[in-house]
């Protein structure tokens, strides 16, 4: 049996291998999406630990330090810790920056997942306590740009130029997080004043005296503290953050895949013309003997023999390819979501048993029906090609049932996906529609070969190829599917693409309309986590040439048990939304004067509002219901946006901060001396 297979394979070598290399590609594409997301995924959990470390439970938001020696006195909280935590880019290291988290070192002993140690000598805290700006950061970053304690580093906290001191360099040890290289330590009242937040802190971490019963407990912290403020264990966070970048992994995923299904078609016609090329064979072996079962193992084993081939330089290949892909992926994430930073490649023997499944699956799938159809040959026939082709040919039209079939799920499908059912639905919609139209292909080609068999009935050559078209539609059947596939899936994207980019055209021409927009440098490298100065903003208005300017900014709000974003805007409005409904100018004049609130249309769609609706949010003065004034159109956020001016923001939240500003300038004035 083995040597049945080598030898064929032998005898077509080139065939061999370009299945072996298409099967490792998909397999290299499909493992280096898989390492990406979960190195992204891991690299937020281990954030996460670094922050919380063993808590049981987490108070999170803007917290008021006054809270804390309240929640250290409640029942059943056998220890607490208050926490800062931000970022902090450093100008003489262009890309670079430190997740900087600030602790009590008396109270967080119990809950560190590492050592504040100075290449393992013990911390002198009377330097740490009286040192502003003292930090511990990581060996591999202290390494990496040649960083000694005593150094000092300009660092770029909201827009003004602060100073921080290395007082130790850690080693990673035996934690995970810890081996974070971006990741620096220091005291909580000093990280207070580097980030400007005196008298607030980023998070409570509790441990409990009965950690069984932390759901109850955070429900009876949750009633005695503000409503913005969220209560939840800290694994419960990375999940939410998780989910949210799930819509944008499972895209990836789903494009990954499609690679394995072009595998697919390829080992279909593959094991097809091999079983067309060895029928003489097939007969002998029945007529020796050979049980079906075993010439459906013969050529099963051919395609794994391909598939396992294909499996190691895939898995390989995977990883290869992962480390060119993990950085797009990274920087993604941190433009759209939320700051991650991968910095070395996280995987799994799960992952790679999952994309041996796969790959092992592609090439069975495409091998089990021509292996099959030759254990079903009966040596009597087996000579007879006339007879396998008339009978390919009277069950072409068979396969438009299931044809018929499959796009009818692919209604039930894509009306599951639309009814806010999971994401995944609607690449199941898309895959039945793939097939479904793939199953007509069969019949397609015959109709197609005697079409063109009667309109070029004269001409010998055409109406050769043209029967052999039709004749031989056991293997064109299948070339014509895999072709109208890869056909139907570049169209699609391109579509999408062209979609995508008229969208964010119609955008930019429309929303963005101001003259100068200006934002924190330190975003390039962090996201949107940076504040401009007030002064900033008043030097800017006071200026001659400028007419206004306008100020924006975005924090995450709660709105009953799902996250949300909202965006808040000061200024005027420049006829620069798209409403749906229309009627712009009345429904923003509204939301302007603080008599509502506008949502993205992905936001209505998702929470299920429409104009007049209420929707509830969380504040830091409690629960507090907004009118829905109108949905309008935002192209470049899929979880939604809720937008609010500012004057009514400020009625509920104490804070003045912004983000980004839009400045229009007098007529006439050029930017250029302004800027």
């Amino acid at each position: 049996f083995f040597w049945h297979v080598l030898r064929n394979i032998r005898r077509h070598r080139l065939l061999a291998l370009l299945n072996v290399l298409s099967i490792a590609l998909g397999i290299a594409v499909y493992l280096a999406i898989q390492i990406a997301n979960g190195s992204a995924n891991r690299s937020f959990s281990a954030g996460v630990d670094l922050v919380a470390g063993k808590s049981h439970l987490e108070i999170s938001g803007q917290i008021d330090e006054t809270l804390w020696p309240q929640i250290a006195r409640e029942s059943g909280v056998r220890a607490s810790t208050a926490v800062i935590d931000g970022v902090v880019t450093l100008p003489d290291f262009p890309g670079e920056y430190l997740k900087v988290l600030g602790i009590d070192l008396f109270t967080n002993e119990a809950f560190r997942t590492f050592q504040i140690e100075n290449a393992g000598q013990k911390l002198d805290f009377s330097q740490w306590l009286a040192t502003p700006g003292g930090i511990a950061l990581s060996r591999e970053l202290a390494d990496k740009h040649s960083i000694v304690p005593g150094q000092k580093l300009r660092a770029l906290v909201n827009s003004v130029m602060k100073e921080v001191v290395v007082l130790a360099v850690m080693e990673p040890g035996d934690s995970p997080a810890a081996a974070q290289p971006r990741f620096a330590v220091m005291d909580l009242g000093w990280a207070q004043e580097l980030f400007g937040s005196q008298g607030r802190l980023s998070s409570i971490q509790i441990l409990l005296d009965e950690p069984g019963r932390t759901p109850e407990m955070a429900a009876a912290l949750k009633g005695r503290l503000p409503a913005n403020l969220k209560v939840q264990p800290p694994r419960q966070r990375s999940f939410q953050m998780q989910q949210m970048l799930s819509a944008f992994q499972l895209n990836l995923t789903a494009l990954s895949m499609v690679s394995l299904l072009v595998g697919v078609f390829l080992i279909y016609t593959t094991i097809s013309a091999s079983v067309t090329r060895r029928r003489t064979e097939i007969g002998i072996l029945r007529s020796l003997g050979s049980t079906r079962l075993e010439v459906r193992a013969l050529f099963l084993g051919e395609a794994a023999f391909y598939g396992l081939v294909g499996i190691v330089l895939g898995g390989l290949g995977g990883i290869w390819l992962a480390q060119f892909l993990v950085g797009a992926v990274a920087k993604t994430i941190s433009s759209l979501y939320l700051l991650v930073s991968i910095d070395r490649l996280h995987f799994t023997l799960w992952e790679w048993f999952w994309a041996a499944f796969f790959g092992l699956a592609t090439v069975l799938v495409g091998a089990w029906l021509p292996a099959s159809e030759a254990a079903r040959i009966n040596p009597v026939s087996a000579l007879s090609l006339g007879t396998r082709a008339e009978r390919e040919m009277s069950r072409a039209y068979r396969w438009h049932w299931a044809g018929i079939g499959l796009l009818l799920l692919s209604v039930v499908a894509s009306w599951g996906a639309l009814a806010k059912g999971p994401a995944a639905l609607g690449f199941v919609a898309a895959f039945l529609v793939l097939a479904g139209f793939a199953l007509f292909a069969p019949g397609a080609t015959v109709g197609f070969g005697q079409a063109m068999a009667g309109i070029f009935s004269g001409r010998l050559l055409v109406r050769l190829a043209a029967e052999n078209l039709r004749r031989s539609v056991h293997r064109t059947g299948i070339t014509v599917a895999a072709l109208s596939v890869a056909v139907a899936m570049m169209t699609g994207l391109t579509i999408m693409i062209f979609s995508f980019r008229t969208s964010v055209n119609d955008w930019v021409q429309r929303g963005v309309v101001a003259d100068l927009f200006i934002a924190p440098a330190s975003n390039e490298t962090i996201g949107s986590g940076a504040f401009i100065l007030p002064e900033t903003v008043s030097w800017l208005r006071s200026q001659p040439g400028v007419e206004s300017v306008d100020t924006s900014r975005e924090l995450a709000v709660t709105i009953g048990s799902e996250n949300a974003l909202l965006s808040v805007i000061e200024g005027a409005y420049h006829d620069n939304m798209q409403f749906v409904g229309g009627n712009a100018a009345a429904k923003m004049a509204r939301v302007f004067a603080g008599e509502t609130v506008a949502v993205s249309e992905s936001f209505a769609r998702r929470m299920r509002v429409r104009d007049g609706s209420r929707i509830t949010l969380a504040t830091p003065v409690g629960q507090r219901d907004f009118e829905v004034g109108g949905v309008y159109s935002d192209y470049t956020r899929d979880q939604g946006v809720i937008f609010m001016a500012r004057p009514l923001f400020d009625r509920f939240w104490n804070d003045s901060r912004v983000q980004n500003l839009a400045v229009y300038l007098k007529p006439g004035v050029p930017w250029e001396p302004v800027a």
